[in-house]
């Protein structure tokens, strides 16, 4: 390199400005990183790569002759212990947030021309769970209380907040006592359900839903407000998966088996699942025999499993 351009144009010019990119690429992804992280984990982390900046450009000076060799040497330095701090303090924050996780069981509503589907829900005793409120009524307000007598007299256990139009809320309900509760539209007294507290239950209207796949499976697709296929085969008296496809954008889809036709006793009921996306379902062991499915939110949507 000419001397002249290294005068001219390198030293005054092109260095900084490329000291100041490196800078501001180091410090937004920084910035990432303590914003991911706990205040404690990221004030320590901070402070290691200010001690590390004040060292490498303690060392630095203390060199007769700095060259572009140890600016970048020292730049590579701090980001290297920017980078590395950083992750051990986001793996340790993301161990913490798994073993702090609690599972809360959801169980799934909808409202459907003015009324609820399904009038009947089992949720668990004893602890907290989540009422996963489907409001399909355009331009219709509802919500969900919870009362101890069919009466629906008193003050209500839970009183979830009116959405209006088609949306989808979570409710947060508190523990309740093993027994029979009843559910009910404010807005509709005439749309009520029965719901049952016992021990294990939950993860969907009708029960506990499995912990996760396993032996041999099929796959369902729901597509246009249909399944395709509408007859499929598991395995007699061994869980067995579905691998389910939404493919219905924004739209909540699920699969739930039924005893028989009537829709009175429910067998398995999977997650909900909302717009282009895929699950797994595990589904409990069922005696040979031929059994309904249906989507719990279109109940128009059916199928039959045929188990031998």
């Amino acid at each position: 390199m000419k001397p002249t351009t290294r005068d001219r144009l390198v030293l005054p010019i092109l260095l900084p400005l490329g000291i100041l990119v490196g800078m501001i690429v180091l410090l937004v992804g920084f910035s990432r990183i303590l914003l991911s992280i706990t205040p404690t984990a990221a004030w320590i982390v901070a402070f290691v790569v200010a001690a590390t900046v004040v060292a490498a450009a303690a060392l630095a000076a203390s060199r007769r002759q700095v060259r572009l060799s140890t600016i970048g040497s020292m730049v590579g330095v701090i980001a290297g212990v920017a980078m590395l701090t950083g992750g051990i303090a986001l793996a340790v924050a993301a161990g913490e947030g798994e073993e702090g996780e609690e599972e809360v069981p959801v169980v799934a509503l909808a409202a459907f021309d003015i009324a609820f589907e399904p009038t009947t829900l089992q949720v668990p005793a004893g602890e907290p769970f989540t009422i996963r409120f489907h409001n399909q009524d355009a331009d219709v307000q509802h919500n969900v209380e919870i009362f101890q007598d069919e009466e629906f007299s008193g003050t209500a256990l839970f009183a979830g907040d009116l959405i209006a139009g088609v949306r989808t809320l979570d409710y947060a309900v508190g523990a309740l006592d093993p027994g029979p509760y009843f559910f009910r539209c404010v807005v509709h007294p005439t749309m009520t359900g029965e719901m049952e507290a016992a021990p294990g239950e939950g993860g969907g209207p009708g029960g506990p839903e499995p912990g996760g796949p396993a032996g041999p499976g099929v796959t369902v697709v729901a597509q246009n407000t249909a399944f395709e296929p509408t007859s499929i085969a598991l395995p007699a008296s061994q869980e067995a998966s579905i691998t389910f496809e939404n493919r219905d954008p924004g739209i909540q889809h699920n699969i739930a088996i039924y005893r028989d036709e009537t829709l009175a006793e429910e067998l398995f009921n999977g997650d909900l699942i909302t717009g282009v996306e895929s699950t797994e379902y595990a589904v409990p062991p069922l005696e040979a025999g031929e059994y309904p499915f249906i989507c719990i939110v279109h109940p128009t949507m059916t199928g039959t499993v045929s188990v031998a």
